[in-house]
């Protein structure tokens, strides 16, 4: 009975320890899958993470959501106010007098007198006031989504100066590394034409020489590449390697006629300043209002009344009230607000011209750095093919060996700035498109 009872919690023990092994095995092979069959990140991924985790743009969001405070403070001095009010007063009895007394003077004697009532207060014309608040918060609600569309946009240019600089320096370490792999083949040739007498030990101790150079170059790239991978780990929330970073094709640019006006009203920021002339102007009307008479409307409905008055029922108020000065006070307030006016126009007007160069220069410089990339990577394969040939000719005694290593400090250079070219005109595209204001209009 022993044993059959010592077989039973062996097979049990043994079980429950391979279902812990294979649940380990399981999940680690799982885990392995999902790393390996990762999507990958476009530049549209990239930013609509970087929207989600940017404090800067919820900043923003929650400044363009404060606008409605401004909206409901305006509407205040239109709609008015209600309210329901209950008092009791008590006060020291006064010797001689009669709470029974029917005098009108015994009410404010009483000892205690209750009271409750609804209170109503109506503005019926406050120069304008009204008018300018709600023409100026409903401006300031448009032009802080402008400011908030346009943050978006540079949020958008930051994640495209990171995604490519991270995928350049990539590219960057990728040929550094091989310029290093034909050093060392170039080293492996020499020691063999040192041995036959061929070449001398001093063409090889220039070769090192220049190998632990490109070494200093591979260091620093890779300095530069964990730097770029930092940055954009920051903008989009997430560590993310190069390989899965995927890229996408690019427009060359087109010979047709650019027309920089067309898309100057479409950028956000030039809206965003044509709304704040709105809401300045709306700011005049606000302190004009001080010099307006003011007629107002104040009625109480009483619920319960006591003493000689508890006969009435409600009391109305109209109040008109002529400003006839402040000491220079609302005139003060009258310039100022007339000079921000002034300004915001000035603004618009420089927002709107900085638009239009911004615009021309970003086509400039798509084109030139298209052509500038056409011409490094023609220049790219003649370099290859004259290190080739250099490399042969230097076989058969046609030329020496600092020529050779010319020939591949050339072809590294060339490789390198046929790379940035590259790089450069994608991020050349997006900064037209964000000059434009084209740009993540479907993105976040």
């Amino acid at each position: 009975m022993k044993k059959a009872v010592f077989f039973i919690l062996l097979f049990l023990l043994s079980n429950s320890v391979c279902w812990a092994i294979e649940k380990e095995i399981s999940v680690e092979t799982k885990e392995s899958i999902e790393h390996t069959t990762s999507p990958s990140l476009t530049l549209q991924d990239c930013y609509a993470m970087a929207v989600q985790r940017s404090e800067t743009l919820a900043i923003k969001k929650e400044e363009m959501a404060r606008t409605l405070a401004s909206f409901l403070h305006a509407t205040g001095d239109t709609i008015g106010d209600a309210s329901f009010v209950m008092t009791d007063f008590r006060q020291d009895s006064q010797g001689g007098s009669s709470s029974n007394s029917s005098s009108d003077s015994s009410n404010f004697t009483l000892p205690k007198r209750r009271e409750s009532k609804f209170v109503f207060s109506q503005p019926l014309f406050q120069g304008f006031r009204a008018i300018g608040a709600l023409s100026g918060a409903g401006s300031l609600k448009k032009q802080r989504r402008g400011d908030w569309e346009r943050a978006k946009q540079l949020l958008f240019m930051d994640v495209v100066n990171s995604f490519y600089d991270y995928l350049r320096l990539k590219k960057d370490k990728e040929i550094i590394e091989g310029i290093l792999s034909l050093y060392q083949d170039r080293i492996t040739d020499l020691n063999g034409w040192i041995e036959n007498g061929r070449s001398r030990p001093s063409e090889l101790a220039t070769v090192r020489s220049r190998l632990g150079t490109f070494e200093g170059e591979l260091a620093r790239a890779k300095g530069d590449l964990a730097v770029a991978k930092n940055l954009l780990t920051f903008l989009i929330g997430t560590s993310v390697a190069p390989d899965e970073l995927k890229d996408q094709d690019t427009p060359s640019p087109a010979d047709e006629k650019f027309n920089v006006s067309e898309f100057v009203g479409k950028r956000p920021d030039v809206e965003a300043s044509r709304q704040a002339i709105k809401t300045a102007r709306g700011g005049v009307i606000v302190a004009q209002s001080d010099l307006w008479p003011k007629l107002s409307l104040d009625s109480n409905l009483y619920e319960k009344r006591e003493g000689f008055q508890s006969g009435n029922n409600w009391d109305v108020l109209f109040t008109f009230n002529v400003p006839l000065g402040k000491g220079g006070e609302t005139l003060g307030k009258i310039r100022d607000s007339y000079s921000q006016w002034k300004e915001s126009k000035l603004t618009h007007s420089l927002v709107e011209r900085t638009a239009e160069r911004e615009i021309q220069d970003a086509h400039d410089s798509w084109k030139s750095s298209a052509e500038r990339y056409q011409a490094l990577e023609k220049a790219t394969k003649d370099a290859q093919e004259n290190f080739t040939l250099q490399k042969d000719e230097y076989s058969h005694h046609l030329v020496s060996n600092l020529e050779v290593l010319d020939a591949l400090q050339s072809l590294f250079q060339t490789k390198r700035d046929a790379n940035e070219a590259f790089y450069d005109m994608k991020k050349a595209y997006w900064q037209l498109d964000l000059a434009k204001g084209h740009c993540c209009e479907d993105i976040g």
